[in-house]
């Protein structure tokens, strides 16, 4: 689990670094607001969790809440996502990064618990 951690983290580091090259998101067919500023707010965030899911990794017994956590939101990404990516006109591919994203989610949401041996309410709410 700690491997997957940690590819993960690089997964959202080299996303989030995609974000700032517009013409990337041409090439994936993702429609983005004429605005930069979005896409590179968007990307620094995504680089931060990447930096911050990297660094779990390499203590997951201690810092797994915050993985447990970062599922959650994953999964919130994912209905965001694919929403937009498959209902909204902003591009397929947006799609199928929330279906990566759940993925992802899912298996933080129940690989965590069962390896580590804690339960959901532990890694939750933090508690040992």
């Amino acid at each position: 689990m700690k491997a997957f951690v940690f590819w993960t983290g690089i997964y959202n580091f080299v996303a989030g670094l995609s974000l700032f090259f517009p013409a990337l998101h041409s090439f994936l067919g993702i429609a983005v607001p004429e605005s930069v500023v979005w896409g590179e707010l968007i990307g620094m965030l995504v680089v931060l969790l990447g930096v911050i899911l990297i660094v779990c990794s390499r203590n997951l017994q201690t810092r797994a809440p915050i993985v447990y956590w970062d599922g959650i939101g994953r999964i919130v990404v994912f209905v965001l996502l694919g929403w937009f990516g498959f209902f909204g006109g902003i591009g397929v591919m947006l799609g199928v990064f929330g279906l990566i994203d759940l993925a992802i989610g899912l298996v933080y949401i129940f690989g965590l618990p069962k390896t580590l041996g804690r339960g959901h309410g532990q890694l939750m709410w933090d508690r040992a």
